[in-house]
């Protein structure tokens, strides 16, 4: 039998996660705007409607930008985990990213596929704004969702949450580029949905795949998420830095090493270790009461 391995300093493991977290937003938002600067200074240099400020209507550009934003308050939750020690984003961000991060793995998947076969792998993956916007910042975007911002588990029912943006931009798109058409005002078909598979076949087989990639990219999310879990419980319920005879003591120790972690004295009750603290210690004390006694030896 495999024998279980024991995390035995949870605070280096904050703090590559902090550091992680930090390194990759930094590097998705400066990639992004990258990215962006380069198409809305029309760097092609060609006559086309997406070009300049025209790249605002492209579902890439949406989608890059949408990531960008969540990268971007993903950072000031890093640096306050570097100072606590304790890496943790609100839910709300982690959903903004799921969505992003599932609007560009799209982009990347359409890109290299459809449009690829219309105009060329090397000018749909490779060319100018393109190597950032089809390829380098999705994968960018998977690492930062699926491998370091894994706080919360998405269940099955959010899979959902991300085809809503997708939805609403495809029926745009079909109404704008494919049934008026660039010719009576409307968008050019510049993703060539309709050039060589009918446009509604073409929408199936985008939906199958939208669900697809969202479902991905949620499991490799929950998996990281369960395996980092498992890490902090592993901790707290068999580290020798909790040796000690009662779950009294326990408390004192935590309470001296969130203490370490705080230099304000704003103190968050951290109920979810006490909670596996009980677990260790098989105590009949009400978290309520630990808590209490938590607070009491904070400030002591």
């Amino acid at each position: 039998m495999k024998k279980e391995k024991v995390v035995t300093d949870i605070k280096k493991l904050n703090r590559m996660r902090c550091i992680a977290g930090l390194v990759v937003s930094i590097i998705m938002v400066s990639l992004v705007f990258v990215a962006l600067t380069l198409n809305l200074i029309n760097y092609y240099n060609e006559s086309s409607p997406e070009a300049g400020a025209g790249t605002m209507r492209m579902f890439t550009t949406l989608s890059n930008i949408l990531v960008a934003i969540a990268s971007l308050l993903i950072i000031p939750y890093s640096i306050d985990g570097l100072r606590k020690n304790n890496y943790h984003l609100p839910r709300w961000i982690v959903d903004i990213l799921y969505i992003g991060t599932f609007c560009v793995t799209l982009t990347f998947i359409v890109a290299s596929t459809i449009i690829s076969i219309a105009q060329g792998f090397i000018y749909s993956m490779l060319s100018k704004s393109n190597l950032f916007f089809h390829l380098i910042n999705p994968l960018f975007a998977i690492l930062l969702f699926t491998f370091v911002n894994t706080d919360h588990h998405i269940s099955f029912k959010k899979s959902f949450i991300p085809l809503i943006p997708a939805l609403v931009y495809g029926i745009v798109y079909v109404i704008l580029a494919i049934l008026i058409g660039e010719d009576n005002g409307g968008w050019r078909d510049v993703y060539e949905f309709n050039t060589f598979i009918p446009w509604p076949v073409t929408i199936i087989l985008i939906a199958i795949l939208s669900f697809g990639i969202s479902n991905l990219i949620r499991y490799l999310h929950n998996l990281k998420h369960k395996h980092f879990k498992d890490a902090v419980r592993s901790y707290y319920l068999k580290s020798e830095d909790y040796n000690v005879p009662t779950i009294e003591d326990a408390i004192k120790i935590l309470a001296l090493k969130e203490k370490e972690d705080y230099s304000s004295g704003n103190v968050e009750i951290p109920t979810r270790i006490i909670e596996l603290l009980k677990e260790r210690f098989n105590s009949d004390k009400s978290t309520s009461e630990l808590s209490k006694l938590f607070i009491n030896d904070y400030f002591e």
